[in-house]
């Protein structure tokens, strides 16, 4: 029998090897290296499925890219995150169904944030204004090949994934929907049995996948540290495209630093995006406040919009009793970015507001009718977070 410790091998190393950056944070506490773990756990499952289900280009598939475990680069639990390794001068048809999602994106990319250790470049977008759908809501997407009507985005030899977002306003009621991939510029034989070379193959594929995006995220985070305002963000704008920004997006994004015993309080004037949101993310892996149970994230549809037509969000560790809290669940820094999508205007939202304030007085920053939220009405909520995700990932 052949050795088959080979590609394997390197995947246990390369374990290691991230969990040696997880650790070597100073200052990091028990609390923190919990969430390091399982921010790991993540990573394993992203990339052995990755490498496994979507890396051979003659027979691609869509993998989910995030979910309630795999959260990594400051993602928004609002977008469903898919991605199709592809060959860059091959011709491919996807099929899929627009739905009710308020947004949808298709990006061709050289490669996923963190893949050999950079951004990515863009090589083309398709965003859902632009998207044209059959009357029962079916579309057909060509990727690559001579230009023809209807869908077709341009490939070149750089473009190695085929990148999907599609946006969620209100979890209770959108829906994500499938697609399917297939190559259409050649035959596609019937396979046999798996080589063992390329078993290990795809074993060392994710093992070096896994390595890149770790060390590129730590990287990323760490500087952000040092480069981003602290609780004061700037007015949103639209990303520029070589940083992997949603196409169209207007976004603005900082630190917060919420001390024990205090909230930060955040005013957002009213534009006519069609979907808003903030999430929190972690102040050394990157990623979401686990956002299944905990409330760290809000989109405008789950949002109350206060007596004088502004939304008020109020950062803290413990409950304070308005509608709009972010759980920072005792994190006492992190990340935040402001999310706003399909403007019919155009109109740049403003620049948010911001107030560091005891928390025993955070109702004196609310209209004086702002409703309470009882323990009971906070249990339901989270109770019916935790079912629409459930739900969504399904």
């Amino acid at each position: 029998m052949s050795d088959i410790a080979s590609g394997y091998a390197q995947f246990l190393e390369a374990a290691r090897e991230v969990e040696a950056i997880i650790r070597a944070h100073p200052g990091t506490t028990d609390a923190d290296l919990a969430e390091g773990y399982q921010y790991l756990a993540g990573m394993w499952i992203f990339h052995v499925e990755r490498a496994f289900k979507s890396y051979d280009l003659d027979r691609p598939a869509f993998v989910r890219d995030m979910d309630n475990v795999r959260t990594w680069g400051l993602p928004t639990p609002d977008h469903h995150y898919y991605s199709a390794q592809i060959d860059g001068g091959g011709v491919y048809r996807v099929l899929g169904h627009r739905g009710n999602t308020v947004d949808y994106c298709f990006e061709l990319v050289s490669g996923l944030a963190g893949d050999d250790g950079v951004v990515g470049d863009r090589i083309g977008a398709l965003e859902s204004s632009r998207l044209e759908i059959e009357a029962d809501g079916r579309f057909e997407l060509w990727i690559g090949g001579p230009e023809r009507p209807g869908n077709w985005m341009k490939s070149d030899d750089r473009a190695r994934c085929l990148f999907v977002r599609q946006t969620v306003n209100d979890w209770l009621t959108e829906q994500p929907t499938p697609m399917l991939i297939e190559r259409m510029d050649q035959p596609v034989p019937v396979p046999r049995r798996p080589a063992l070379a390329d078993v290990q193959q795809l074993y060392a594929v994710a093992a070096r996948n896994m390595i890149d995006q770790v060390k590129f995220l730590d990287d990323f985070a760490r500087n952000w540290t040092k480069v981003l305002p602290l609780n004061d963000y700037p007015a949103p704008t639209v990303g520029p495209a070589d940083a992997g920004y949603f196409p169209g997006q207007f976004n603005t994004k900082g630190r917060w630093e919420v001390p024990e015993g205090q909230a930060l309080v955040i005013t957002i004037e009213p534009c006519d995006a069609k979907y808003q949101s903030l999430a929190l993310a972690h102040p050394r892996w990157f990623n979401s406040f686990i956002p299944r149970s905990v409330q760290s994230s809000i989109t405008g549809a789950q949002s109350r919009v206060s007596s004088d037509g502004r939304f008020r969000y109020v950062l803290a560790g413990e409950d304070p009793g308005v509608w709009n809290w972010l759980d920072t669940t005792g994190v006492e820094s992190g990340f935040i970015f402001m999310r706003f999508q399909q403007l019919a205007s155009g109109v740049p939202p403003r620049k948010p507001l911001t107030k560091l304030v005891p928390l025993a007085t955070v109702k004196d920053e609310f209209p004086a009718d702002e409703p309470r939220v009882t323990p009971e009405e906070r249990l339901a909520t989270a109770r019916l977070r935790r079912l629409a995700a459930d739900r969504r990932y399904f």
